[in-house]
């Protein structure tokens, strides 16, 4: 028996929302539970009834889906609750945008339905999944600029990692998923859940995706990798 995904759908009309409806219908494991075009309404709903994925169209007419992105991700009420982007461009301002909100997945609208319900399950498991054209963005333009960080903030949000979550968060770092860290260090699927989520919040980040560009830009990845060599 497998746990049904509660999933609710954020900005775009009626006809859109029909459509991802179609596109995941087929899924037995993911359930919609509601949809509206409202961002306010969105928020609200995301705090009543607590799903597992937000799914938000970011250019529905009027509705700004970064800002709701990064209210629900930014809520301490909201611990559990992950957000996919649906976005019809991939400029780097809007990938660079919707990752600093704090979503845990983007794609483009026009995804193709088993990538869809995918993501929806990836993020929901507390894995990052980003299309072919976000991730290149990441990699061209975030990557580039990430050095090694220094000084007493960073040291001090280090200093604040027990030695297994630095480690979990590392391999996550390296591209492991939570299946794969799990298996890796002998632990549960949940156990390392519980470490990704403390280690964002004391890393003071919202997302996956930004815990690991926080990985490489503190320098955790490779103060591991030395540790490793003089082992």
């Amino acid at each position: 028996m497998w746990m049904v995904l509660r999933v609710l759908l954020a900005g775009g009309r009626t006809s859109v929302h029909s459509r991802i409806g179609k596109l995941v219908e087929s899924a037995p494991d993911i359930q919609i539970v509601a949809a509206v075009e409202s961002g306010i309404e969105g928020v609200r709903l995301a705090y009543a009834l607590q799903p597992d994925v937000v799914v938000i169209h970011a250019h529905a007419e009027g509705f700004d889906g970064i800002e709701v992105a990064r209210q629900i991700a930014g809520s301490n009420e909201l611990p559990d609750v992950r957000t996919v982007m649906l976005s019809d461009s991939t400029a780097d301002d809007w990938v660079l945008g919707a990752l600093n909100s704090g979503v845990s997945g983007f794609l483009e609208s026009d995804a193709r339905p088993e990538v869809l319900v995918e993501a929806i399950r990836a993020v929901a498991r507390g894995d990052a999944h980003l299309s072919p054209a976000a991730t290149r963005c990441v990699l061209d333009k975030v990557f580039p600029l990430l050095r090694p960080g220094s000084g007493g903030e960073t040291e001090q949000r280090l200093s604040e990692l027990t030695p297994r979550e630095r480690e979990v968060v590392c391999l996550a770092a390296l591209g492991l998923d939570n299946k794969e860290i799990s298996s890796r260090l002998i632990v549960s699927h949940l156990t390392v859940k519980t470490h990704i989520n403390r280690a964002m919040v004391k890393l003071n980040v919202r997302s996956r995706a930004q815990l690991v560009a926080e990985a490489h830009r503190s320098g955790l990845v490779r103060l591991r990798d030395e540790d490793q060599e003089k082992a």
